[in-house]
This record gives C-alpha cells, sequence and structure tokens, in this order.
C-alpha cells in the first residue's frame, strides 16, 4: 500500500513537470472554456468542486454557458455532478432554466437526478420560454397540469404573475388545460377575472376556458 502511494506521488510529480503553472484562475479558464487552463489546473491538483465568488462550482458555470467539452473534462476529473451552488441548485437546473438542453441531455446521460415536475415549476417560476425546454421536460415524465404542493398548476402560476405570453405557451405548446381548478375549486379564468387581467380573460376564452359553476 505504501509502495502504491508512493508510486502516486511520483507520478503526480512527474506530471505537473510535464504542465505548466496555469496563468488564469480556474473559473476564469471555465468561464472561456479555456481547455489548456483547465488541464493545467486539474494536472496541478486544482478543487474542481470549489466554489467560485459567486457560489458556483465549475460545473454550474460551464452549465450555464453550454460548454460540453468543458464539462465532459471536469466530470472525468471528479466534478460533482450533483453538486449545488449556493442557492441550493444543481448544474441540471442551471442548464434547464439556460435553455442549454443539450447539456441537460448529457447530464442526465451520465446519471444526474432530477425531478421533473420540479423542474418544470421552476422553468414557469423562471419564465423560461423555450420549446425545447418544455419538450425535454416533457419527455422526463413532468405533467404540465401537475399539481404542486400549494395546490397551483404551472398554468395558474403564469396567471398569478400577469405573464400572458407564458400563459399563451402553456397553453397551445405545453398543452396545459384551461380548465384544471387549483385546490380551491377555482378554475384559471376565474383566477384571471380576479386579477383583472383583460389579456389573459380573453385569451384562455379563446382556449375554451369557462368559470366555474
Amino acid at each position: 500500500m505504501k509502495l502504491l502511494r508512493l508510486l502516486f506521488l511520483v507520478s503526480l510529480l512527474f506530471a505537473c513537470d510535464s504542465a505548466d503553472k496555469p496563468t488564469l484562475s480556474l473559473y476564469l479558464a471555465v468561464q472561456r472554456g479555456d481547455i489548456d487552463q483547465i488541464q493545467r489546473h486539474i494536472v496541478w491538483g486544482a478543487d474542481v468542486n470549489q466554489l467560485d465568488v459567486d457560489g458556483r462550482q465549475p460545473l454550474h458555470v460551464a452549465a450555464l454557458q453550454g460548454e460540453l467539452v468543458v464539462i465532459r473534462l471536469l466530470l472525468k476529473n471528479g466534478a460533482d455532478i450533483d453538486g449545488l451552488d449556493r442557492n441550493g441548485h444543481s448544474p441540471l437546473y442551471i442548464a434547464v432554466m439556460g435553455g442549454k438542453t443539450q447539456v441537460a441531455d448529457f447530464l442526465i446521460e451520465k446519471g444526474a437526478a432530477y425531478d421533473a415536475n420540479r423542474l418544470l415549476f421552476a422553468a414557469v417560476a423562471n419564465h423560461v420560454i423555450d420549446r425545447d425546454v418544455f419538450r425535454l421536460l416533457a419527455s422526463l415524465g413532468a405533467d404540465v397540469n401537475h399539481m404542486d404542493s400549494d395546490g397551483h398548476t404551472p398554468l395558474t402560476l403564469a396567471i398569478s404573475a400577469d405573464d400572458r405570453v407564458l400563459v399563451k405557451y402553456l397553453i397551445t405548446q405545453g398543452g396545459a388545460d384551461p380548465n384544471k381548478r387549483d385546490k380551491t375549486g377555482k378554475s384559471p379564468l376565474t383566477q384571471a377575472t380576479e386579477r383583472g387581467d383583460e389579456d389573459i380573460i380573453r385569451l384562455l376564452q379563446r382556449h375554451g376556458a369557462q368559470l366555474e359553476p
């Protein structure tokens, strides 16, 4: 065992000798997609899961920017695929909210944990309007008519945010039921009527929304 450890340390020393020290910080290298600098950091023993000043791990930054090559390199060298930033968000969450569906697909393929409905509600809360994102979430089993623990559906949340564009998107692209009531029994049209949003009222009515009896 001691011999193996010694051999490892010797190999590490030789690796460091064969690679120049990085001249950029790891996070700047990740932001720039500078593979050479990232590899130098790895050879010189950088912690690929250390949080930066914004509370993000390198993998979060790479996911936000859609840098698949960087993501592959980081994962190969010990990056935590489900690591959380200071807001409690994983790289997969960052990729989905940023519309980086190719990155999201790759992270899922590599074993990233996810809750499709939670990602759906997060996308609505963040006003994400991206057909590919909703297609991805649907393929993962997200239910656009799902009711959360507070009794809201994605559509009623969009109405409460007065987001007409998102309301239209959820109905026409996501397949949201314009008559799905919340836990109090209120229909989307009733909610919009109470808020006095004429644009959303007309939009709902055009798609068959009705007031509850």
